[in-house]
């Protein structure tokens, strides 16, 4: 008899651990084992592809490359997402330009928002247009392709270009989390670049936030960016998805802060350019 009520402890004990174990993995999302990553936005060549392997995860621009090329960088288990642009429209993706109608994009006293710095211009996303638009590219892109997921770069525009307008922050940050759930309705696994308001709602969506210019010297003495840091370390903990951070210099430094914080840090080359070994 005695022997029979350990058997059954020890069974639920075993049920338990395996229930636990499980739904732990499957909470930690398909980014947790990664430890080293890198960005790369340039066409590929067979020795690029032969680099890239080597990481855990990359981040590539999906246009310049075939299916069968990411299929090769994903040999060894490395994790390949690809780049969407989620609220500006580059002028130098003519096919995915020409998509767009006037609608989609946001303008303020009925002039479009032209962005200098990366020859762009701002969009909507409230825009039902401009979202299937994104989906369509997604699917193009990341799905046919075999990739491993999305990465959506400028969603910090929401943050920085709405920052004086609280309610269209809003309609925007709602438009996102409408292409968000249909992303997932994909099971495309998402990464976030910026945002750092717009991810206390987009956090139950995604597996990855990202943040640029992680440089340890503005960040510790920086008030802003130090309280930030804790809410997304905690916001990241309570929705279980990695936080991936870069900085082009101290890098010692900021990849010593980024551990602490249980962030995984990009040592990007001098001046963010990424496409540099």
């Amino acid at each position: 008899m005695k022997k029979k009520i350990l058997l059954l402890v020890f069974g639920f004990a075993f049920l338990a651990a395996a229930i636990f174990i499980y739904h732990q993995s499957i909470q930690k999302g398909p980014l947790a084992s990664v430890e080293k990553y890198k960005i790369y936005y340039d066409t590929p060549t067979p020795e690029i592809m032969k680099q890239l392997s080597k990481y855990q995860m990359v981040i590539i621009e999906p246009v310049f490359y075939s299916a069968e090329q990411i299929s090769l960088i994903q040999e060894n288990g490395t994790l390949v997402y690809g780049y969407v642009n989620s609220m500006e429209a580059d002028l130098w993706n003519k096919d995915l330009y020409s998509r767009f109608d006037d609608g989609d994009f946001y303008k303020r006293n009925g002039e479009r928002i032209y962005i200098e710095e990366w020859n762009s211009y701002l969009m909507d996303m409230k825009s039902s247009h401009f979202r299937e638009v994104l989906l369509d590219e997604t699917e193009k892109q990341i799905v046919q392709k075999g990739l491993d997921g999305v990465f959506l770069d400028t969603v910090g525009n929401i943050d920085d270009r709405f920052s004086e307008d609280r309610d269209e922050r809003t309609a925007q940050q709602d438009g996102l989390i409408l292409l968000l759930k249909q992303l997932q309705k994909k099971e495309v696994s998402i990464i976030q670049n910026w945002g750092l308001e717009t991810v206390q709602r987009t956090a139950p969506y995604i597996d990855g936030l990202m943040w640029e210019n992680f440089e340890y010297k503005e960040i510790s003495s920086d008030d802003w960016s130090k309280e930030w840091m804790e809410k997304t370390r905690h916001l990241s903990r309570k929705y279980r998805f990695s936080v991936l951070t870069v900085s082009d210099r101290n890098h010692k430094e900021s990849s010593r802060l980024a551990r602490e914080k249980g962030f995984i840090h990009f040592p990007a080359p001098e001046g963010y350019n990424y496409n540099q070994f």
